[in-house]
């Protein structure tokens, strides 16, 4: 089977934002980067579990780890379409599969894991999930967005460890800015008991750490496990936690 586009470099990659499909054992997890993101957000997380012989499918989103203007161009429908391409890899080779989604990528992992056979289906890892947005910002982007001026917001650099910085995007196009929004408020109306993993960073600017939580326990139900990590933002494996949060995910997909 060849390699799905989600799972080949794009043209213009950045280095350090490269895809990865490994194949290891008969259990595979798929693990999803966020929006304006690339797969180094998530790649400590892939190493670690590579490392324990899992197969390891970590995509590059459609639009993404290219070019703003490439991003604009596409929809929540062409980001969950890589992440599907990205599982029917791994469901080719593997039993069971395992997913975590970091952000956007946790958005996307609870639409693929909602239908998804209970035989096939591992344990689930949600990393700061995008669940929730002040609704200031909300308005903004829509208000922008109906003016069409700007066509491009800025973005902030996350304050992360010994001066990394990721080779994503340093701009949010407002029109797949709506369509992520659009993505939100879609997962966020299905309620569905789910036992997940999710994981929180109390200091998270992008996503603030209390409402997502309040959003996630309400989705998930009381089979979901909600842990906040105090004083680490959106990145979380990026963070000086990340060591911490490695070892947390790696014990949850192995049943602790």
């Amino acid at each position: 089977m060849m390699l799905p586009q989600s799972l080949q470099t794009p043209h213009g990659c950045p280095p350090g934002a490269e895809p990865r499909a490994v194949v290891g054992g008969r259990t595979g997890v798929l693990v999803l980067h966020g929006f304006t993101g690339s797969p180094w957000e998530v790649a400590p997380v892939a190493d670690a579990l590579q490392a324990r012989g899992y197969t390891v499918a970590m995509p590059v989103l459609a639009g993404h780890a290219t070019t703003v203007a490439a991003l604009n161009e596409t929809t929540w429908l062409d980001w969950l379409k890589s992440a599907e391409d990205a599982l029917a890899w791994l469901d080719a080779r593997c039993d069971r599969v395992h997913h975590v989604g970091l952000s956007m990528g946790a958005l996307l992992t609870l639409l693929l894991v909602r239908h998804r056979p209970a035989e096939r289906l591992g344990r689930v890892v949600l990393l700061a999930p995008a669940l929730y947005l002040p609704p200031w910002q909300r308005v903004a982007a829509n208000v922008c967005a109906r003016l069409g001026w700007p066509q491009v917001l800025g973005k902030a650099d996350p304050r992360l460890a010994n001066g990394q910085k990721p080779p994503g995007y340093q701009a949010v196009p407002l029109r797949a800015m709506l369509s992520f929004l659009a993505l939100q408020d879609l997962v966020v109306a299905q309620k569905r008991p789910l036992g997940a993993l999710v994981l929180h960073g109390s200091a998270d600017l992008t996503i603030p750490c209390q409402p997502a939580c309040a959003i996630a326990r309400r989705l998930l139900g009381e089979a979901a496990l909600v842990e906040i990590v105090p004083n680490v933002g959106h990145l979380l494996p990026r963070t000086d936690a990340g060591p911490q949060v490695e070892a947390r995910v790696v014990a949850w997909l192995a049943g602790g």
